[in-house]
């Protein structure tokens, strides 16, 4: 069979994604030899919505992340939370998208992890989206020149391939994060996921996909 393409839509923003990205990163561990995988960034928070988390994030954030809690485990940083509860801090998915841009032009292969790795900066650390020191560091993190990665993403060229990725997502029919599908073909593309799910039943699913895809061919 010809290798698939699994395509994870999140957005850095995306608290549920955050939740579910080890889900992710394991999924990619045991069917990296059947798939190729892609990350397309979302693009939550763009435009006109890019603002501060008192003014941009829904009123009933903090229920969410108790939602989140106990739904999934994850918990989120006593830190972060300061900072939700503070209100000043930026929210906008434009600055990862196009740091995820950029490091698809190095590590294509390392982007599930890459974007686990940059949710915890944000969730666990509680570092700041706009700070430039969280892409310095990652890409250091990922054996890439900080200073280097920092000043592409300001280019033009990454900052218009990442608007094709929220572009793409629209093209997807994708209305939530985190959202997977499995493409089988140029138009042929399978809904796995939509929003989180646990190791178990995804795995469940892509098996299913897998045998579909089987008797088809």
């Amino acid at each position: 069979m010809e290798k698939l393409k699994l395509i994870y839509v999140y957005d850095a923003h995306c608290s549920w994604c955050f939740a579910f990205s080890q889900v992710i990163v394991d999924i990619q561990k045991k069917y990296q030899t059947q798939f190729d995988f892609e990350v397309l960034s979302g693009g939550m928070v763009i435009g006109d919505n890019i603002g501060t988390i008192k003014d941009a994030a829904p009123p009933n954030i903090l229920e969410i992340y108790e939602r989140i809690t106990s739904f999934t485990g994850t918990t989120f940083s006593e830190a972060y939370l300061a900072n939700v509860k503070q209100g000043d801090s930026i929210r906008n998915s434009e600055i990862p998208a196009n740091a995820l841009a950029v490091f698809k032009s190095y590590l294509p292969e390392k982007t599930i992890e890459y974007a686990h790795a940059l949710q915890q900066q944000l969730f666990i650390t509680a570092l700041e989206v706009d700070d430039d020191q969280l892409y310095v560091g990652l890409a250091e993190d990922f054996g890439l020149d900080g200073p280097t990665f920092l000043a592409q993403m300001q280019q033009p060229a990454f900052q218009e391939a990442a608007r094709y990725e929220f572009a793409l997502a629209k093209q997807l029919e994708v209305t939530g994060y985190p959202q997977l599908l499995v493409q089988a073909g140029a138009t042929q593309f399978y809904l796995i996921a939509k929003g989180y799910t646990d190791f178990d039943n995804l795995e469940e699913r892509i098996q299913k996909v897998l045998a579909e895809i089987t008797l088809e061919t």
